[in-house]
C-alpha cells in the first residue's frame, strides 16, 4: 500500500500514476475500434526513464500484433503531450515506448516491439521502484473491463491464477535487460484512506483537469479519419481501383484509358486522407502502390496515344517531305516501343496488342508513302538530268537521226515526270516542268519529221534522177522525162530550215533542165519514131522496097537489090512499048518521092537515097523552111 504522504514526490507518483492509467484508458478504447484488436486490456508504467505499455487479451483471441504495434505507434507520440510532463520520461537519453502483448492466463508477453520517442522538454523525477514496477490497474476504474476479459477466460481458472487478478508481464528472452525490476507477484496498489483522500483532493483535481484535455485530446484523435471504425476513403479508393481494373480489361478507345485513370486519381486522393497512425494506413499504402504501378503503365499506354494522335495529325497534311515522313515513322515506332513494354499479366495487355497491331499497319502505310516520296524525288532528279541532255542534243542536231534522239530523250524525261504520284511533294515540281518540257518535245518531234520527210524527199529526187539519165543513155525519153518530172517534183519537197534543204536547193534547177532537155529528146524520139514509122509504110512491100538509117542529121534510104531489078525491068518493059507498065512505073517513083520529102519534112533531117549497093546517091530530100 501506499503511504500517506503530502511531500511533492508522493504528490507526482500519483499524478504520474493517474496520467498512466488515463494514457491506458485512451489506448485501449483506441484499439477498442480496431478489428483485430477484440478485447483488449491496456496498462501503462515508467520504467527508466522509457514507456512501457502491456495488452492483454483472451488466450482464444489472436489478434494481429503488427496492426495493433502500428496503431499504438502512431497514437502514442500524439497523445504524450498532455501526459509527458508527469510521466518522468528519461531526458538523459531519447525515450523509448516499449510495447508487449500478451494472453489472460499467461506470464510472458508472446510479442515486443520498441520505437523512440520525443525527447522531454522538461524533467521529471521518475517513481520509486516498487511504484514503477507495478503492472497494474486501478481496481475500480478497471472492473467493467476486466469482468468482460474475465468472463471470456473461464477455461483458464484451473491454471491456478484468480481472474480478478491481474498479471505483471514476465520478460521476453530478447528484453531480459528492459524488464528485469517487474515482479510478477506484485500485489495492487491499494486504495487511499479518507484522510489521503482530503489531503490528495488538490492533486487529484488537476489530475482531473489533466484527465479532461487528455480525454479531448483522445476526442480528437479518434475524429480523425479512419482511427475508429470502417474506413470509408479506403473502401471507396478500393471501389475505385476496381472499376479502373474492369474499365481497362475492356478498354477499346483512348476515352476508356483517361476513364480508368481518372479513377485511379480519384483513389489516390482518398488514399491519400488516410494519416500514418492509422490502423488502415499500411492497407492503404499498399494499395496507393499497386494503383501507382497501375497507373504507371497507363500513362505508358496514353503516352503511346499521344504520339499516334501526333502522327495522324501530321499523316493528314500530305503530300510531307521525306524528313516529315521519317518524324512521323519515329512516332508510330516510339508508340509502338512504349505499348510493348506492357506485360501479358497486365489488364492493359490485350488494349496494348490491339493499339500495336493498328500502329503496325500505320507505321507501314507511312513507309509506302515515304519510300513513294524518296523514289518521286529520284525520278525527278532524274527527269531534269535527262532533260538536260536532250538539250545538249537538240543544240547540236542536224541531221534527221540527231533530231530523233533528241525527241526520244524528251519523252524520256516526260514520261519519267508522269509516273512521279500525286501524294508526294515533287509533284508540284513535276507538274511545272512538264510544262516546260512538252513544247520543247513537241519541237523536236516535228523538227524530227520534217528532217524525215526531207531526207525522204531528197533521196528519192536522187534516185529518180539516177534512172532518168538510165533511161536517157538507153534513149528511153518517155521514161527519162517521167523520172525527171518526178525527181524535181521530190526535190521541191525538201523543206526550208532542214538540212537537206541547202543541198536540195540547186538540185531543182538541174532537175529542172534535164527534164526540159529529156522532153526535148523525147520530142525528137517521137518524131524519129514516127519517120520510122512512115519509112517502114514505105519500104515495105513485095519485094521490099528498101532500107534505111536515120542519124542525128541525116535520114539515109537504100534501095534493095530486088527492087532496083523489079523497077529496071518496069522501065526497060516501058521503053520496049508498053506505055502502061512505064507510065506506072513513072507514078511510083513520083509518089515514092512526095512520101520521102514528106518524111524529110516530118523528121526535119534531109533524107538521101541510094543504089542497092550504096555507092551511087541517087536523090536527096531535104525539109522545106
Amino acid at each position: 500500500m501506499l503511504e500517506t504522504d503530502s511531500s511533492p514526490s508522493s504528490m507526482d507518483a500519483i499524478s504520474q500514476q493517474q496520467c498512466l492509467q488515463q494514457l491506458a484508458q485512451q489506448l485501449q478504447a483506441l484499439l477498442r475500434s480496431h478489428p483485430h484488436a477484440f478485447l483488449m486490456q491496456i496498462q501503462c508504467v515508467v520504467k527508466q526513464g522509457h514507456l512501457m505499455v502491456l495488452g492483454q487479451h483472451p488466450s482464444e483471441d489472436t489478434p494481429d500484433s503488427q496492426a495493433i504495434f502500428g496503431t499504438l505507434e502512431q497514437a502514442i507520440p500524439t497523445m504524450l503531450p498532455t501526459f509527458q510532463e508527469y510521466l518522468g520520461l528519461s531526458t538523459d537519453a531519447p525515450p523509448q515506448a516499449k510495447l508487449y502483448l500478451r494472453a489472460l492466463g499467461q506470464r510472458q508477453p508472446y510479442a515486443a516491439h520498441t520505437f523512440p520517442l520525443p525527447s522531454i522538454a522538461k524533467p521529471f523525477e521518475p517513481l520509486t521502484e516498487t511504484t514503477n514496477a507495478d503492472w497494474m490497474l486501478d481496481r475500480d476504474e478497471s472492473t467493467a473491463n476486466k469482468n468482460e476479459l474475465h468472463d471470456r477466460e473461464v477455461s483458464h481458472d484451473h491454471d491456478g491464477g484468480s481472474s480478478d487478478d491481474i498479471h505483471a508481464a514476465t520478460p521476453l528472452e530478447t528484453e531480459t535487460a528492459d524488464l528485469a525490476h517487474l515482479n510478477p507477484d506484485l500485489t495492487p496498489i491499494a486504495h487511499p484512506t479518507q484522510a489521503e483522500r482530503s489531503s490528495l483532493l488538490p492533486w487529484i483535481i488537476a489530475g482531473i483537469g489533466v484527465s479532461i484535455i487528455g480525454f479531448a485530446g483522445g476526442l480528437w484523435f479518434m475524429s480523425r479519419p479512419c482511427m475508429a471504425g470502417a474506413c470509408e476513403p479506403l473502401q471507396t479508393a478500393q471501389t475505385l481501383n476496381q472499376q479502373s481494373l474492369q474499365t481497362l480489361q475492356t478498354a477499346k478507345t483512348q476515352q476508356d484509358l483517361q476513364r480508368a485513370q481518372q479513377q485511379l486519381a480519384d483513389s489516390k486522393r482518398q488514399l491519400q486522407g488516410i494519416p500514418k497512425w492509422s490502423r488502415y494506413y499500411n492497407e492503404a499504402q499498399a494499395l496507393q502502390q499497386a494503383a501507382q504501378t497501375q497507373a504507371q503503365t497507363l500513362d505508358l499506354a496514353l503516352g503511346a496515344e499521344s504520339k499516334a494522335n501526333t502522327a495522324i495529325q501530321k499523316s493528314q497534311a500530305l503530300p510531307q517531305s521525306t524528313a516529315d515522313l521519317r518524324a512521323t515513322q519515329g512516332l508510330w515506332r516510339e508508340a509502338i516501343a512504349q505499348l510493348q513494354t506492357i506485360p501479358q499479366s497486365n489488364p492493359l495487355y490485350t488494349y496494348a496488342q490491339a493499339r500495336s497491331t493498328a500502329y503496325a499497319a500505320n507505321l507501314a502505310a507511312i513507309g509506302k508513302l515515304s519510300i513513294t516520296e524518296q523514289q518521286a524525288q529520284k525520278k525527278l532528279e532524274a527527269a531534269k538530268e535527262t532533260a538536260k541532255i536532250a538539250a545538249a542534243r537538240q543544240g547540236i542536231a542536224q541531221t534527221s537521226e540527231n533530231w530523233q534522239l533528241a525527241q526520244v530523250t524528251w519523252q524520256v524525261a516526260i514520261n519519267t515526270l508522269r509516273q512521279i504520284s500525286s501524294s508526294t511533294t515533287s509533284y508540284a515540281e513535276a507538274q511545272r516542268l512538264l510544262s516546260d518540257y512538252q513544247p520543247k518535245l513537241a519541237a523536236a518531234r516535228d523538227r524530227a519529221t520534217r528532217e524525215q520527210l526531207a531526207q525522204k524527199a531528197f533521196n528519192q529526187a536522187i534516185g529518180l534522177a539516177q534512172r532518168a539519165e538510165a533511161a536517157q543513155t538507153r534513149n528511153q525519153w518517155s521514161q527519162a522525162v517521167a523520172n525527171w518530172r518526178d525527181a524535181l517534183t521530190n526535190i521541191k519537197q525538201v523543206p526550208d530550215n532542214t538540212a537537206y534543204a541547202e543541198l536540195a536547193q540547186p538540185l531543182v534547177a538541174s532537175y529542172s533542165t534535164a527534164a526540159q532537155q529529156a522532153e526535148a529528146q523525147l520530142q525528137v524520139a517521137a518524131a524519129r519514131q514516127r519517120t520510122r514509122d512512115d519509112l517502114n509504110r514505105i519500104c515495105t512491100g513485095s519485094p521490099r522496097m528498101c532500107t534505111y538509117a536515120i542519124d542525128n542529121d541525116v535520114i539515109r534510104v537504100q534501095f534493095t537489090s530486088a527492087y532496083e531489078r523489079k523497077l529496071r525491068t518496069a522501065f526497060i518493059i516501058g521503053q520496049s512499048g508498053d506505055r502502061g507498065t512505064l507510065g506506072g512505073a513513072v507514078n511510083h517513083i513520083e509518089t515514092l518521092q512526095t512520101a520521102l520529102q514528106a518524111i524529110t519534112d516530118n523528121a526535119g533531117l534531109p533524107l538521101e537515097v541510094y543504089s542497092a549497093d550504096g555507092s551511087e546517091l541517087i536523090g536527096s530530100f531535104n525539109p522545106k523552111g
